[in-house]
Protein backbone atom coordinates (compact mmCIF):
# COMPACT_ATOMS: atom_id res chain seq x y z
CA UNK A 1 0.00 0.00 0.00
CA UNK A 2 3.10 2.49 0.92
CA UNK A 3 4.51 1.91 -3.04
CA UNK A 4 0.99 2.95 -3.97
CA UNK A 5 0.90 5.90 -2.11
CA UNK A 6 4.43 6.86 -2.58
CA UNK A 7 3.55 6.66 -6.60
CA UNK A 8 0.95 8.72 -6.01
CA UNK A 9 2.60 11.12 -3.62
CA UNK A 10 5.65 11.10 -5.94
CA UNK A 11 2.86 11.45 -9.02
CA UNK A 12 1.73 13.73 -7.09
CA UNK A 13 4.02 15.77 -5.47
CA UNK A 14 5.82 15.72 -9.07
CA UNK A 15 2.13 15.47 -9.75
CA UNK A 16 3.83 13.46 -9.29
CA UNK A 17 1.48 10.19 -8.79
CA UNK A 18 3.66 6.96 -9.36
CA UNK A 19 2.85 3.69 -10.34
CA UNK A 20 3.63 1.89 -7.17
CA UNK A 21 7.12 1.41 -7.71
CA UNK A 22 8.10 4.89 -6.62
CA UNK A 23 11.80 5.32 -6.13
CA UNK A 24 14.23 8.25 -5.58
CA UNK A 25 16.97 7.57 -8.11
CA UNK A 26 15.66 10.54 -11.07
CA UNK A 27 15.33 13.69 -8.93
CA UNK A 28 13.13 14.54 -12.17
CA UNK A 29 10.77 11.42 -11.92
CA UNK A 30 7.62 12.02 -13.00
CA UNK A 31 6.50 9.78 -10.05
CA UNK A 32 8.27 12.32 -7.03
CA UNK A 33 7.01 14.50 -5.68
CA UNK A 34 7.05 17.78 -7.71
CA UNK A 35 3.87 18.12 -9.84
CA UNK A 36 1.48 16.53 -6.97
CA UNK A 37 3.17 19.49 -4.88
CA UNK A 38 1.86 21.51 -7.79
CA UNK A 39 -1.86 20.03 -7.67
CA UNK A 40 -1.96 19.84 -3.89
CA UNK A 41 -1.53 23.26 -2.66
CA UNK A 42 1.63 24.67 -4.84
CA UNK A 43 -0.14 28.38 -5.10
CA UNK A 44 0.46 29.32 -8.82
CA UNK A 45 -0.65 33.21 -9.51
CA UNK A 46 -4.72 33.03 -9.94
CA UNK A 47 -6.18 31.80 -13.19
CA UNK A 48 -8.03 34.89 -13.87
CA UNK A 49 -6.79 37.22 -17.11
CA UNK A 50 -5.44 40.24 -15.37
CA UNK A 51 -3.72 38.15 -12.40
CA UNK A 52 -1.85 35.75 -13.93
CA UNK A 53 0.00 38.84 -16.29
CA UNK A 54 0.23 41.16 -13.47
CA UNK A 55 1.47 40.41 -9.98
CA UNK A 56 -0.90 42.04 -7.44
CA UNK A 57 1.45 41.87 -4.62
CA UNK A 58 1.93 45.54 -4.95
CA UNK A 59 -0.33 46.08 -7.66
CA UNK A 60 -4.44 45.98 -7.93
CA UNK A 61 -4.39 43.42 -10.61
CA UNK A 62 -7.78 41.04 -10.98
CA UNK A 63 -9.70 38.98 -8.58
CA UNK A 64 -7.46 36.83 -7.47
CA UNK A 65 -4.82 39.36 -6.82
CA UNK A 66 -5.22 38.29 -3.20
CA UNK A 67 -3.24 34.96 -3.60
CA UNK A 68 -0.36 37.23 -4.29
CA UNK A 69 -1.31 39.53 -1.55
CA UNK A 70 -4.30 40.40 -0.24
CA UNK A 71 -3.77 43.91 0.69
CA UNK A 72 -4.27 44.52 -3.28
CA UNK A 73 -7.99 44.58 -2.62
CA UNK A 74 -7.56 47.52 -0.74
CA UNK A 75 -6.46 49.43 -4.15
CA UNK A 76 -9.92 48.65 -5.37
CA UNK A 77 -12.43 51.74 -5.46
CA UNK A 78 -15.26 49.86 -7.53
CA UNK A 79 -17.30 46.94 -6.29
CA UNK A 80 -17.48 44.23 -8.71
CA UNK A 81 -18.61 40.75 -9.71
CA UNK A 82 -16.88 38.29 -12.28
CA UNK A 83 -17.08 35.02 -13.45
CA UNK A 84 -14.29 33.39 -16.09
CA UNK A 85 -13.55 29.96 -17.61
CA UNK A 86 -10.03 28.49 -18.76
CA UNK A 87 -8.85 26.48 -21.58
CA UNK A 88 -5.68 24.23 -21.32
CA UNK A 89 -3.36 22.75 -24.24
CA UNK A 90 -0.76 20.61 -23.45
CA UNK A 91 1.60 19.25 -26.13
CA UNK A 92 4.31 16.86 -25.17
CA UNK A 93 7.30 15.80 -27.89
CA UNK A 94 9.13 13.13 -25.41
CA UNK A 95 11.80 10.73 -26.65
CA UNK A 96 11.56 6.77 -25.20
CA UNK A 97 14.49 4.40 -26.26
CA UNK A 98 15.65 6.44 -29.11
CA UNK A 99 12.24 7.17 -30.43
CA UNK A 100 10.28 10.51 -30.59
CA UNK A 101 6.58 10.29 -30.32
CA UNK A 102 4.35 13.88 -29.83
CA UNK A 103 1.06 13.79 -27.75
CA UNK A 104 -1.64 16.61 -26.86
CA UNK A 105 -4.04 17.18 -24.07
CA UNK A 106 -6.90 19.87 -23.36
CA UNK A 107 -8.92 21.07 -20.72
CA UNK A 108 -11.92 23.35 -20.11
CA UNK A 109 -12.94 24.65 -16.28
CA UNK A 110 -14.53 27.73 -14.22
CA UNK A 111 -11.41 29.28 -13.72
CA UNK A 112 -12.78 31.97 -10.89
CA UNK A 113 -15.84 33.79 -9.79
CA UNK A 114 -16.58 36.00 -6.83
CA UNK A 115 -17.77 39.47 -5.40
CA UNK A 116 -15.71 41.87 -4.32
CA UNK A 117 -17.43 44.97 -2.27
CA UNK A 118 -15.76 48.45 -1.84
CA UNK A 119 -17.75 49.81 1.36
CA UNK A 120 -17.78 53.81 1.24
CA UNK A 121 -15.78 55.38 3.37
CA UNK A 122 -14.98 58.86 4.00
CA UNK A 123 -11.12 58.43 3.76
CA UNK A 124 -8.95 55.79 3.49
CA UNK A 125 -10.31 52.57 2.04
CA UNK A 126 -12.38 49.31 3.04
CA UNK A 127 -12.68 46.12 0.78
CA UNK A 128 -13.92 42.48 1.02
CA UNK A 129 -14.97 39.74 -1.03
CA UNK A 130 -15.41 36.32 -1.56
CA UNK A 131 -15.38 33.69 -4.27
CA UNK A 132 -13.39 30.93 -5.99
CA UNK A 133 -10.03 31.26 -7.69
CA UNK A 134 -8.33 28.84 -9.69
CA UNK A 135 -4.75 28.98 -8.61
CA UNK A 136 -2.57 25.81 -10.16
CA UNK A 137 -3.39 23.16 -13.27
CA UNK A 138 -1.98 20.05 -14.24
CA UNK A 139 -2.22 18.43 -17.59
CA UNK A 140 0.51 16.25 -19.17
CA UNK A 141 0.23 13.74 -22.19
CA UNK A 142 2.82 11.24 -22.82
CA UNK A 143 2.97 9.21 -25.53
CA UNK A 144 5.86 6.67 -26.20
CA UNK A 145 7.00 3.30 -28.24
CA UNK A 146 10.09 1.81 -28.98
CA UNK A 147 11.87 -1.58 -28.55
CA UNK A 148 13.54 -2.27 -25.05
CA UNK A 149 16.53 -5.29 -25.42
CA UNK A 150 17.00 -4.59 -21.34
CA UNK A 151 14.27 -4.42 -19.13
CA UNK A 152 10.76 -5.16 -19.22
CA UNK A 153 7.43 -3.77 -17.23
CA UNK A 154 6.95 -7.24 -15.68
CA UNK A 155 10.48 -6.36 -13.97
CA UNK A 156 8.19 -3.88 -11.97
CA UNK A 157 5.64 -6.80 -11.43
CA UNK A 158 8.15 -9.04 -10.10
CA UNK A 159 9.36 -6.75 -7.98
CA UNK A 160 9.12 -7.90 -3.77
CA UNK A 161 6.92 -6.09 -2.21
CA UNK A 162 5.12 -4.67 -5.40
CA UNK A 163 1.30 -4.04 -5.51
CA UNK A 164 1.18 -5.72 -8.60
CA UNK A 165 2.40 -8.55 -8.07
CA UNK A 166 -1.13 -11.04 -7.48
CA UNK A 167 -2.54 -9.96 -11.01
CA UNK A 168 0.53 -10.56 -12.44
CA UNK A 169 1.25 -13.61 -10.80
CA UNK A 170 -2.35 -14.98 -11.78
CA UNK A 171 -2.44 -13.31 -15.05
CA UNK A 172 1.34 -14.95 -16.47
CA UNK A 173 3.20 -12.07 -16.44
CA UNK A 174 5.28 -13.36 -13.44
CA UNK A 175 6.07 -17.22 -12.21
CA UNK A 176 8.40 -18.54 -10.12
CA UNK A 177 11.92 -18.09 -10.42
CA UNK A 178 13.30 -21.77 -9.11
CA UNK A 179 12.01 -24.78 -8.06
CA UNK A 180 11.40 -23.85 -4.22
CA UNK A 181 8.65 -20.97 -5.12
CA UNK A 182 10.81 -18.80 -3.19
CA UNK A 183 11.19 -15.26 -5.50
CA UNK A 184 9.37 -14.35 -8.47
CA UNK A 185 10.27 -14.04 -11.70
CA UNK A 186 9.53 -11.93 -15.17
CA UNK A 187 7.67 -14.39 -17.28
CA UNK A 188 9.94 -13.10 -20.36
CA UNK A 189 12.78 -14.16 -18.20
CA UNK A 190 12.15 -17.77 -17.53
CA UNK A 191 13.05 -20.63 -19.71
CA UNK A 192 16.67 -19.89 -20.46
CA UNK A 193 19.75 -21.79 -19.40
CA UNK A 194 21.18 -18.58 -18.13
CA UNK A 195 19.14 -16.49 -15.47
CA UNK A 196 17.53 -13.43 -16.18
CA UNK A 197 18.03 -13.46 -20.10
CA UNK A 198 15.88 -11.39 -21.82
CA UNK A 199 15.08 -11.37 -25.62
CA UNK A 200 13.33 -7.74 -25.23
CA UNK A 201 10.17 -6.56 -26.25
CA UNK A 202 8.70 -3.67 -27.96
CA UNK A 203 6.97 -1.35 -25.60
CA UNK A 204 4.37 1.13 -26.39
CA UNK A 205 1.68 3.41 -24.48
CA UNK A 206 0.25 6.73 -23.48
CA UNK A 207 0.04 8.40 -20.08
CA UNK A 208 -2.08 11.52 -19.03
CA UNK A 209 -2.03 13.71 -16.34
CA UNK A 210 -5.28 16.03 -15.71
CA UNK A 211 -5.86 18.08 -12.27
CA UNK A 212 -6.34 21.08 -10.80
CA UNK A 213 -6.56 22.91 -7.84
CA UNK A 214 -8.54 26.27 -6.34
CA UNK A 215 -9.54 28.27 -3.16
CA UNK A 216 -13.07 29.30 -1.65
CA UNK A 217 -11.70 32.36 -0.20
CA UNK A 218 -13.29 35.02 1.84
CA UNK A 219 -10.74 38.61 2.30
CA UNK A 220 -11.01 42.10 3.91
CA UNK A 221 -8.46 44.74 2.99
CA UNK A 222 -8.39 48.35 4.32
CA UNK A 223 -6.27 51.08 4.04
CA UNK A 224 -5.80 51.81 8.11
CA UNK A 225 -3.27 54.35 8.22
CA UNK A 226 -3.38 56.69 5.20
CA UNK A 227 -1.08 54.97 2.17
CA UNK A 228 -0.75 51.72 4.28
CA UNK A 229 -2.97 48.83 3.04
CA UNK A 230 -3.18 45.65 5.07
CA UNK A 231 -5.13 42.76 3.87
CA UNK A 232 -6.04 39.05 5.07
CA UNK A 233 -7.72 36.11 3.71
CA UNK A 234 -8.75 32.60 4.52
CA UNK A 235 -9.77 30.24 2.49
CA UNK A 236 -10.81 26.37 1.57
CA UNK A 237 -8.31 24.20 -0.88
CA UNK A 238 -9.98 21.83 -3.02
CA UNK A 239 -8.71 19.98 -6.01
CA UNK A 240 -8.57 16.71 -8.20
CA UNK A 241 -6.27 14.87 -9.33
CA UNK A 242 -6.20 11.65 -12.49
CA UNK A 243 -3.15 9.45 -13.96
CA UNK A 244 -3.97 7.40 -16.68
CA UNK A 245 -1.39 5.09 -17.88
CA UNK A 246 -1.99 2.59 -20.39
CA UNK A 247 0.95 0.46 -21.44
CA UNK A 248 1.07 -2.64 -24.17
CA UNK A 249 4.82 -4.69 -24.44
CA UNK A 250 4.34 -7.11 -27.64
CA UNK A 251 6.37 -9.84 -28.82
CA UNK A 252 6.49 -7.83 -32.04
CA UNK A 253 9.30 -10.44 -33.91
CA UNK A 254 7.80 -13.83 -32.10
CA UNK A 255 11.19 -14.51 -30.09
CA UNK A 256 9.09 -15.88 -27.32
CA UNK A 257 8.00 -19.12 -28.86
CA UNK A 258 8.32 -21.78 -26.40
CA UNK A 259 5.79 -23.88 -24.76
CA UNK A 260 6.08 -23.09 -20.83
CA UNK A 261 2.66 -22.02 -20.31
CA UNK A 262 0.04 -23.64 -19.55
CA UNK A 263 -3.03 -21.59 -20.99
CA UNK A 264 -5.70 -24.61 -20.50
CA UNK A 265 -4.74 -26.25 -17.34
CA UNK A 266 -3.89 -29.63 -18.51
CA UNK A 267 -0.45 -30.10 -16.98
CA UNK A 268 1.44 -29.39 -20.14
CA UNK A 269 2.47 -26.33 -21.48
CA UNK A 270 1.40 -25.29 -24.51
CA UNK A 271 2.33 -22.20 -25.20
CA UNK A 272 4.50 -18.07 -24.63
CA UNK A 273 3.61 -14.80 -24.31
CA UNK A 274 2.71 -12.48 -27.27
CA UNK A 275 1.38 -9.48 -25.27
CA UNK A 276 0.84 -7.77 -22.04
CA UNK A 277 -0.88 -4.73 -21.29
CA UNK A 278 -1.51 -3.04 -18.02
CA UNK A 279 -4.04 -0.26 -17.38
CA UNK A 280 -3.55 1.62 -14.63
CA UNK A 281 -5.27 4.51 -12.98
CA UNK A 282 -5.12 7.07 -9.55
CA UNK A 283 -8.12 9.43 -8.72
CA UNK A 284 -7.32 11.53 -6.33
CA UNK A 285 -9.42 14.74 -4.22
CA UNK A 286 -8.39 17.00 -1.67
CA UNK A 287 -9.89 19.87 0.90
CA UNK A 288 -7.44 21.92 2.86
CA UNK A 289 -7.01 25.35 4.58
CA UNK A 290 -4.94 28.02 3.79
CA UNK A 291 -4.53 32.09 5.56
CA UNK A 292 -2.42 34.52 4.14
CA UNK A 293 -1.91 38.39 5.42
CA UNK A 294 -0.01 41.50 3.44
CA UNK A 295 0.92 45.05 3.61
CA UNK A 296 1.11 47.67 0.59
CA UNK A 297 2.80 51.08 1.22
CA UNK A 298 2.12 53.83 -1.09
CA UNK A 299 5.52 56.07 -1.36
CA UNK A 300 3.89 58.48 -3.65
CA UNK A 301 1.11 58.66 -6.39
CA UNK A 302 3.03 56.29 -8.66
CA UNK A 303 4.87 53.95 -6.77
CA UNK A 304 3.85 51.27 -4.30
CA UNK A 305 5.59 48.46 -2.23
CA UNK A 306 4.23 45.40 -0.52
CA UNK A 307 5.02 42.18 0.51
CA UNK A 308 3.14 38.84 2.10
CA UNK A 309 3.03 35.90 3.85
CA UNK A 310 0.83 32.74 3.16
CA UNK A 311 1.01 30.51 6.04
CA UNK A 312 2.19 26.61 5.99
CA UNK A 313 -1.07 24.43 5.01
CA UNK A 314 -1.76 20.95 5.47
CA UNK A 315 -4.22 18.90 2.87
CA UNK A 316 -6.09 16.00 3.35
CA UNK A 317 -5.85 13.84 0.35
CA UNK A 318 -8.17 10.79 -0.83
CA UNK A 319 -7.00 8.36 -3.41
CA UNK A 320 -8.51 5.44 -5.28
CA UNK A 321 -6.08 3.77 -7.25
CA UNK A 322 -7.28 0.67 -9.91
CA UNK A 323 -5.14 -1.47 -12.56
CA UNK A 324 -5.68 -4.01 -14.49
CA UNK A 325 -3.00 -6.48 -16.07
CA UNK A 326 -3.72 -8.61 -19.42
CA UNK A 327 -1.82 -10.92 -20.96
CA UNK A 328 -2.55 -12.94 -24.54
CA UNK A 329 -0.90 -15.51 -25.72
CA UNK A 330 0.30 -17.03 -29.25
CA UNK A 331 -2.51 -19.30 -29.47
CA UNK A 332 -4.68 -16.34 -28.56
CA UNK A 333 -6.37 -16.93 -25.14
CA UNK A 334 -6.30 -14.18 -22.77
CA UNK A 335 -5.53 -13.87 -18.84
CA UNK A 336 -6.55 -10.82 -16.78
CA UNK A 337 -7.12 -9.62 -13.09
CA UNK A 338 -7.55 -6.48 -11.39
CA UNK A 339 -6.86 -4.95 -8.02
CA UNK A 340 -8.73 -1.91 -6.36
CA UNK A 341 -7.54 -0.25 -3.59
CA UNK A 342 -8.56 3.55 -1.54
CA UNK A 343 -6.33 5.32 0.92
CA UNK A 344 -6.14 8.90 3.09
CA UNK A 345 -3.29 10.74 3.99
CA UNK A 346 -1.77 14.39 4.85
CA UNK A 347 0.77 16.45 2.59
CA UNK A 348 2.16 19.49 4.54
CA UNK A 349 3.30 22.59 2.56
CA UNK A 350 5.50 25.30 3.81
CA UNK A 351 5.09 28.63 4.22
CA UNK A 352 5.82 31.47 1.03
CA UNK A 353 7.01 34.89 0.87
CA UNK A 354 6.38 37.38 -1.67
CA UNK A 355 7.38 40.94 -2.28
CA UNK A 356 6.87 43.47 -4.57
CA UNK A 357 6.41 46.60 -6.47
CA UNK A 358 4.68 48.51 -8.65
CA UNK A 359 4.57 51.91 -11.07
CA UNK A 360 1.04 52.88 -11.72
CA UNK A 361 -0.29 54.85 -14.61
CA UNK A 362 2.72 56.82 -15.86
CA UNK A 363 1.10 58.69 -18.34
CA UNK A 364 -1.00 54.79 -18.76
CA UNK A 365 1.56 53.10 -18.48
CA UNK A 366 1.77 50.71 -15.13
CA UNK A 367 4.42 48.08 -14.24
CA UNK A 368 4.32 45.58 -11.92
CA UNK A 369 7.11 42.75 -10.41
CA UNK A 370 7.47 40.41 -7.64
CA UNK A 371 9.76 37.79 -6.19
CA UNK A 372 8.65 34.76 -3.89
CA UNK A 373 10.41 32.33 -2.10
CA UNK A 374 9.50 29.12 -0.42
CA UNK A 375 11.74 26.07 0.57
CA UNK A 376 9.93 23.22 -0.88
CA UNK A 377 12.66 20.83 0.88
CA UNK A 378 10.01 21.55 4.05
CA UNK A 379 7.36 19.83 2.69
CA UNK A 380 6.00 16.82 5.02
CA UNK A 381 4.18 13.34 4.04
CA UNK A 382 1.88 12.01 7.08
CA UNK A 383 0.23 8.97 5.91
CA UNK A 384 -1.86 8.49 9.43
CA UNK A 385 -1.17 4.89 9.78
CA UNK A 386 1.50 3.28 12.25
CA UNK A 387 2.66 0.67 9.89
CA UNK A 388 3.63 2.89 7.45
CA UNK A 389 6.14 5.33 9.64
CA UNK A 390 9.12 3.96 8.27
CA UNK A 391 7.85 4.81 4.70
CA UNK A 392 6.85 8.18 6.01
CA UNK A 393 10.20 8.91 7.39
CA UNK A 394 12.02 7.64 4.09
CA UNK A 395 9.69 9.66 1.70
CA UNK A 396 10.43 12.88 4.10
CA UNK A 397 14.30 12.43 4.47
CA UNK A 398 13.88 11.78 0.61
CA UNK A 399 12.07 15.06 0.05
CA UNK A 400 14.25 16.55 2.59
CA UNK A 401 17.33 15.52 0.47
CA UNK A 402 16.01 16.48 -3.04
CA UNK A 403 13.98 19.31 -2.94
CA UNK A 404 15.64 23.11 -2.30
CA UNK A 405 14.19 26.55 -2.16
CA UNK A 406 13.56 28.68 -4.47
CA UNK A 407 13.01 32.32 -5.87
CA UNK A 408 9.69 32.68 -8.14
CA UNK A 409 10.23 35.72 -10.37
CA UNK A 410 7.59 37.50 -12.39
CA UNK A 411 6.78 40.78 -14.03
CA UNK A 412 4.23 42.14 -15.98
CA UNK A 413 3.53 45.55 -18.05
CA UNK A 414 -0.14 46.64 -18.62
CA UNK A 415 -1.08 50.10 -20.84
CA UNK A 416 -4.09 51.78 -21.07
CA UNK A 417 -4.67 52.53 -24.90
CA UNK A 418 -7.48 54.54 -23.94
CA UNK A 419 -10.68 54.42 -21.16
CA UNK A 420 -11.90 51.29 -22.58
CA UNK A 421 -8.87 49.48 -23.82
CA UNK A 422 -5.90 48.01 -21.61
CA UNK A 423 -3.46 45.23 -23.24
CA UNK A 424 -0.66 43.84 -21.07
CA UNK A 425 2.37 41.64 -21.35
CA UNK A 426 3.81 39.42 -18.49
CA UNK A 427 7.42 36.97 -17.97
CA UNK A 428 8.12 34.48 -15.54
CA UNK A 429 10.70 32.17 -14.56
CA UNK A 430 9.78 29.44 -12.11
CA UNK A 431 13.07 27.79 -10.85
CA UNK A 432 13.08 23.65 -10.83
CA UNK A 433 11.84 22.75 -7.41
CA UNK A 434 14.82 19.87 -7.09
CA UNK A 435 17.97 20.08 -6.01
CA UNK A 436 20.21 19.98 -9.85
CA UNK A 437 16.92 19.89 -11.45
CA UNK A 438 16.22 20.56 -15.48
CA UNK A 439 13.27 21.77 -15.61
CA UNK A 440 13.11 25.38 -15.56
CA UNK A 441 10.25 26.89 -16.01
CA UNK A 442 9.92 30.25 -18.40
CA UNK A 443 6.42 31.48 -18.63
CA UNK A 444 4.74 34.05 -21.39
CA UNK A 445 2.10 35.94 -21.20
CA UNK A 446 -0.26 38.16 -23.19
CA UNK A 447 -3.75 39.91 -22.23
CA UNK A 448 -6.06 42.63 -23.14
CA UNK A 449 -9.23 44.02 -21.63
CA UNK A 450 -11.66 46.29 -22.87
CA UNK A 451 -15.54 47.92 -22.35
CA UNK A 452 -18.10 46.39 -23.40
CA UNK A 453 -20.79 48.74 -22.01
CA UNK A 454 -20.13 51.07 -18.81
CA UNK A 455 -20.29 48.36 -16.30
CA UNK A 456 -19.43 45.07 -18.22
CA UNK A 457 -15.98 44.50 -19.45
CA UNK A 458 -14.76 41.69 -21.13
CA UNK A 459 -10.79 40.36 -20.13
CA UNK A 460 -8.79 37.96 -21.92
CA UNK A 461 -5.50 36.59 -21.85
CA UNK A 462 -3.41 33.88 -22.67
CA UNK A 463 -0.45 32.33 -21.30
CA UNK A 464 2.36 29.83 -22.81
CA UNK A 465 4.92 27.86 -20.35
CA UNK A 466 7.86 25.46 -21.76
CA UNK A 467 10.12 23.58 -20.26
CA UNK A 468 12.29 20.24 -20.67
CA UNK A 469 12.65 17.31 -17.62
CA UNK A 470 13.75 13.84 -17.46
CA UNK A 471 11.18 11.44 -16.16
CA UNK A 472 10.73 8.07 -15.21
CA UNK A 473 8.43 5.84 -16.99
CA UNK A 474 8.55 3.01 -14.82
CA UNK A 475 10.46 1.88 -12.08
CA UNK A 476 11.90 -1.86 -11.95
CA UNK A 477 13.73 -4.61 -10.19
CA UNK A 478 17.29 -5.29 -11.72
CA UNK A 479 18.19 -8.65 -9.96
CA UNK A 480 21.64 -9.41 -9.70
CA UNK A 481 21.37 -13.22 -9.80
CA UNK A 482 25.52 -13.72 -8.35
CA UNK A 483 23.65 -15.22 -4.91
CA UNK A 484 22.08 -18.06 -6.82
CA UNK A 485 21.41 -21.06 -6.53
CA UNK A 486 21.90 -20.82 -2.68
CA UNK A 487 19.98 -17.90 -2.37
CA UNK A 488 17.26 -15.77 -4.37
CA UNK A 489 18.74 -12.88 -6.10
CA UNK A 490 19.41 -9.53 -4.54
CA UNK A 491 18.08 -6.58 -6.35
CA UNK A 492 17.82 -2.71 -6.54
CA UNK A 493 15.99 -0.55 -7.90
CA UNK A 494 16.21 1.56 -11.44
CA UNK A 495 14.64 3.70 -13.59
CA UNK A 496 13.73 3.86 -17.41
CA UNK A 497 13.79 7.16 -18.27
CA UNK A 498 12.21 9.36 -21.19
CA UNK A 499 12.96 12.97 -22.12
CA UNK A 500 10.13 15.29 -22.37
CA UNK A 501 9.83 18.77 -24.01
CA UNK A 502 6.47 20.39 -22.99
CA UNK A 503 4.84 23.28 -24.09
CA UNK A 504 0.80 24.46 -22.35
CA UNK A 505 -1.08 27.24 -23.73
CA UNK A 506 -3.57 28.49 -20.71
CA UNK A 507 -6.51 30.60 -22.16
CA UNK A 508 -8.62 32.74 -20.09
CA UNK A 509 -11.57 34.88 -20.28
CA UNK A 510 -13.49 36.94 -17.52
CA UNK A 511 -16.60 39.04 -17.94
CA UNK A 512 -16.58 41.53 -14.97
CA UNK A 513 -19.36 43.69 -13.71
CA UNK A 514 -19.39 46.55 -11.70
CA UNK A 515 -21.77 46.91 -9.09
CA UNK A 516 -22.31 50.72 -8.71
Amino acid sequence: MSRIITFNISLLILLGLGAVHVQAQNPNNIQLYSNQANLFGEQGSANDPISIVMPGTAYAAGFGSFLDNPASLALFKRSFGEIGLSYRLVEEDAIYLGNERSLDDSQTNLSNFGIVYAFPTTQGSLVAGAGYTQHSVFNRAFGFRGRNNSNSITDLFKAPGSSYADIAFNTFATDFGDEFEDWDESILRVGFDQPGDFLGMRQQGEIFRRGYGGEYSFFLATEFQENLMFGVSVGLLSGRFSYNRLFQEIDEFNDYNSDIIDSNDDGFGDTDIDTILLEDRISSRYSGFRARAGLIYRLNEYLNIGASYTLGSRINVDEEFDAEIRTTFNNGVQFSDNLNSEFSYRVEFPSRSSVGFSLNNLNGLSISGSAEYVDFSRTRIDFREGDLFEDEQIENEFISGNFRDVWNLRGGVAFDVNEDFTLRAGYSFLPSRFVDGIDDRTIYAFGAGFNLSPDIRLELAAQYAMWDEESSVYDYAQYDYTPLPDAPPTFEFQSQNATHSVDRWNVLATLRFNLY
